[in-house]
């Protein structure tokens, strides 16, 4: 099995509804985000996937999230916006415009700061 991935960056605000700390108001981070594809064979150049595709794909999603309070949008509306669901938002955001046959998506990593990370597979 071979695994391809791509990390890219977004600069959001966001809350935590609920949480008894300083996390309940309104701040910022720099996030990280990594996507690993996953592939049984290499095609013909020898690659499992274009990391150029990968790098696209996660683009098209993440576009939405940069610069954005994300309490405001609507994929959290009845959940927060942890590390959690955040990976599993772009999770489904990328399985809904996945185009490679020959490679799954395997996981998205978010990290809050260089040492706080979570990932959502299925």
């Amino acid at each position: 099995m071979y695994e391809v991935s791509v990390q890219m960056t977004f600069s959001a605000a966001h809350r935590l509804r609920g949480y008894q700390g300083r996390c309940e108001n309104l701040h910022g981070h720099n996030y990280r985000v990594e996507v690993v594809a996953a592939a049984e064979k290499l095609d013909d150049c020898g690659l499992a996937v274009d990391f150029g595709v990968l790098k696209q794909l996660l683009g098209q999603v993440l576009d939405r999230f940069d610069h954005a309070d994300l309490n405001e949008l609507e994929e959290f509306a009845r959940v927060n916006p942890s590390a959690e669901n955040i990976a599993r938002v772009i999770f489904e955001g990328l399985a809904a415009v996945w185009p490679l046959e020959r490679a799954r998506l395997a996981s998205v990593s978010v990290w809050e700061s260089e040492a706080s990370r979570a990932t959502y597979h299925e």
